[in-house]
């Protein structure tokens, strides 16, 4: 009886005791006072001597003093707690911070590299006078700038659209494609012998012409007005083998579209790269044709339209060089007007001023765009058929005769007609140089004259009437 007093004494004071770990105090309370009254019923009261008394207050004391220390242990525990949780949350404020830190950074040094960016663009293009100029200037840091396969800038500020492209070769390098030697025609591209006199004067044509999948860009880029990319299908127009996806950014000049730069499979992320670009190119090619404009002011005759004398024969010397380097022909006509001076005195220098705008424009609207015309002085016009020989140049210079002779001319209240005379000489038959040319031709024209004008003549030693 006396064991299993003990044992539930001690059972009561280990539930105490585990009571006391767990901090329950109502079980600890409930499981001690059990504890006194199992000692109690082994040892009746009263207690007596001081180790009975000893063994009862370590059975009462011993679960509390547990209990305490599990109290300071939580309260240490939750202090800890609170400490790593200031911890954390410190750690996140630096890691916001950092992130944040990293977002401005990675900002910065994408403005320094659009910066550089524009600093090289800037640097290839600034010396550019002419727009093939400036697009040969740009191939040289594009590639570095745009993994696309291939770049075409498109010149929206003439009559007709002109292209100029490029494509990236093996070495990573752009060029234009192989199209024509760079000499085979005063302007890039070698003459039509086959455009009727008649016609009106083309763009450039041939390998500057836009294509149907280019116009479509065009287009969509003068609408947007700014930089997008699609495919054929949204463009709604086959685009050339082995390319999926075109970029383009518009070139403005005051709000105007005077150019589109187009990119061949450009990334989506190099979009803005292109944009960059593209504006740093508006700017020069704005400065070109401002250029351009004033150029054209001084080499331009003022009433008619035509080159200025000074400029033509500079144009001629230089076509003449390179035909002679090249084994080429051209042809000089040297042209008056018939009795021009009888309709001043007649009708006036206001009407006499219409005429000679008139004469002119026919003249140029139906020559090629390779050949050259100007007002060589008074109502004399001279021109130069590039790369067409005299017999070739011939049936030309008598189309434009017949073309002056049947237009009607309706200055102001008068509606007239004019008559021209023209005198040829041809390169190098009748001479090898462009004074002895214009000598030539001038004996020629003098010939037509007294032979009753509106005449075409071909010098010869006599200059006999054609």
């Amino acid at each position: 009886m006396r064991l299993v007093a003990m044992l539930l004494v001690m059972l009561c004071w280990a539930l105490a005791m585990l009571s006391g770990l767990c901090w329950a105090r109502q079980y600890t309370a409930l499981l001690t006072g059990a504890t006194v009254l199992a000692v109690m019923w082994t040892h009746p009261f009263p207690v007596t001597g001081w180790a009975e008394w000893l063994r009862l207050a370590a059975l009462v004391v011993t679960p509390w003093l547990l209990a305490a220390q599990r109290v300071r242990e939580q309260m240490a525990l939750k202090q800890l707690h609170a400490e790593e949780a200031v911890q954390m949350s410190q750690l996140s404020d630096a890691a916001r911070a950092l992130l944040s830190l990293q977002t401005a950074t990675q900002q910065m040094e994408r403005q320094i590299t659009e910066i550089t960016d524009l600093y090289h663009v800037t640097k290839e293009t600034v010396r550019a006078m002419h727009l093939h100029e400036l697009f040969a200037a740009s191939l040289n840091i594009a590639p570095r700038l745009l993994d696309a396969r291939g770049l075409r800038l498109v010149d929206l500020s003439g009559q007709s659209l002109r292209v100029l492209r490029a494509t990236r070769s093996a070495d990573g390098r752009m060029a234009p494609p192989p199209v024509c030697p760079p000499e085979a025609g005063s302007h890039g591209n070698p003459p039509d012998h086959g455009l009727p006199l008649g016609s009106p004067r083309t763009g450039g044509g041939g390998a500057n012409t836009a294509l149907d999948f280019e116009q479509a860009v065009v287009r969509q880029a003068v609408a947007l007005g700014k930089p997008a990319s699609a495919t054929a299908q949204e463009l709604a127009c086959a685009l050339p083998e082995g390319i999926a996806r075109l970029s383009w950014a518009p070139l403005l000049r005051e709000q105007q579209p005077v150019g589109v730069l187009i990119a061949d499979d450009l990334p989506e992320e190099q979009l803005r790269t292109l944009m960059i670009v593209a504006n740093q190119l508006s700017l020069q090619f704005s400065r070109i044709l401002l250029y351009q404009q004033v150029e054209a002011l001084a080499v331009t005759d003022a009433l008619t339209g035509l080159s200025v004398r000074g400029y033509f024969l500079e144009r001629a010397r230089e076509e003449l060089a390179r035909s002679k380097r090249h084994g080429l022909s051209c042809t000089l006509l040297m042209a008056d007007l018939d009795l021009f001076k009888q309709k001043n005195d007649t009708f006036g220098h206001l009407v006499g001023d219409v005429v000679l705008k008139e004469v002119a424009r026919l003249l140029s609207d139906n020559l090629r765009e390779i050949d050259l015309i100007a007002r060589f002085g008074g109502e004399e016009f001279i021109m130069l058929l590039i790369e067409t020989s005299v017999d070739q140049g011939m049936p030309i210079t008598q189309r434009l005769k017949q073309l002056v002779e049947v237009h009607p001319i309706r200055a102001y209240d008068e509606l007239l007609t004019q008559t021209i005379s023209i005198g040829v000489a041809g390169f190098p038959d009748h001479g090898d140089t462009l004074e002895t040319l214009i000598e030539r031709a001038d004996q020629a024209l003098y010939a037509a004259k007294r032979a009753g004008r509106n005449q075409v003549v071909l010098w010869t030693e006599k200059s006999t009437l054609v």
